[in-house]
């Protein structure tokens, strides 16, 4: 039987570890930001800023799936529900919010 990384680290870690995968994530963000908006210029090329975005998304992804290896895959399936579920409603929600605001400027 092949071990997982949830037989090696406990919850707690796995947790830290997407914590910390987060973090990346909005520093590269944040990079990419600022490569293209010249504003306050970095000496990364905006495609190396994306590739790094991507490289920091997959990082979170690898670690949730972690987070939820020893869950059933009917609890896998619902989070997966929840996630795209909540996603959209969000979407929306920030869609009517800069929707709001172009009417009230415009």
């Amino acid at each position: 039987m092949q071990r997982k990384v949830s037989d090696i680290l406990p919850k707690t870690e796995i947790l830290a570890q997407l914590a910390e995968e987060a973090s990346e994530l909005a520093q590269a963000a944040l990079k990419l930001r600022r490569a293209l908006d010249g504003t306050n210029p970095t000496p990364k090329s905006v495609e190396e800023c994306e590739e790094n975005l991507l490289e920091e998304l997959a990082d979170i992804k690898v670690v949730f799936t972690v987070y939820l290896s020893d869950s059933k895959s009917c609890i896998k399936a619902r989070v997966s529900e929840e996630i795209n579920k909540t996603a959209e409603i969000k979407l929306d929600r920030w869609l009517s919010r800069l929707e709001a605001k172009e009417n009230k400027n415009g």
